[in-house]
């Protein structure tokens, strides 16, 4: 039988170097449309069984409830004080905050430490679910039925599957708080 003289054999070094090369270039197109679509790096968690985010450029880190101390005189939405590696953090409460009722401690609920107007706080969460990067093509304004000024805080909602996001511009939702207790 006479071998067919088109056909190339190659040798098995060259196959796997052709993949590699192909594995490459996808990975380089990837990495290039990543590039192309903005995103927004958030971390979310639950508040009354309702999923919120904020972006984690605020959030400076995640702690276990320590013990807090109530401060007298202290707007409603202000949880109290916490010693945090020899400083002291004011809690707020972000569900009173937000208008929800006050929480009850779980194992599950979460300090998130925060730097905000120069100042680190933390904010009271039930649970702290993930930190994700979306695209924020998938980010819609609020439906103008439900902004007010008292909701004005929202920044947006995000569609992931089948869940929403709230998003928190926690600047605002601060400043708002503290501008009208006064």
């Amino acid at each position: 039988m006479a071998k067919d003289s088109t056909v190339k054999e190659t040798a098995p070094e060259e196959n796997l170097l052709d993949f590699a090369d192909v594995v490459n270039k996808q990975q380089e197109v990837a990495e290039k449309d990543k590039e192309r679509t903005p995103e927004l790096q958030i971390v979310t968690f639950l508040l009354d069984k309702e999923e919120y985010g904020i972006t984690i450029s605020k959030a400076r880190e995640i702690i276990k409830v320590p013990d807090i101390t109530r401060v007298p005189q202290t707007p409603k939405h202000v949880r109290g004080v916490t010693n945090l590696r020899g400083r002291v953090i004011p809690v707020v409460e972000l569900r009173t905050l937000l208008g929800l009722q006050a929480s009850k401690l779980s194992e599950h609920s979460r300090i998130i430490i925060i730097e905000i107007h120069d100042r680190s706080l933390g904010i009271l969460v039930d649970m702290v679910n993930q930190v994700l990067k979306i695209p924020i093509s998938i980010i819609t304004k609020p439906p103008e039925e439900v902004v007010s000024t008292q909701t004005e805080f929202i920044s947006g909602v995000a569609r992931l599957d089948k869940r929403l996001v709230i998003l928190l511009n926690l600047d605002r939702a601060l400043l708002y708080n503290t501008d009208n207790k006064k």
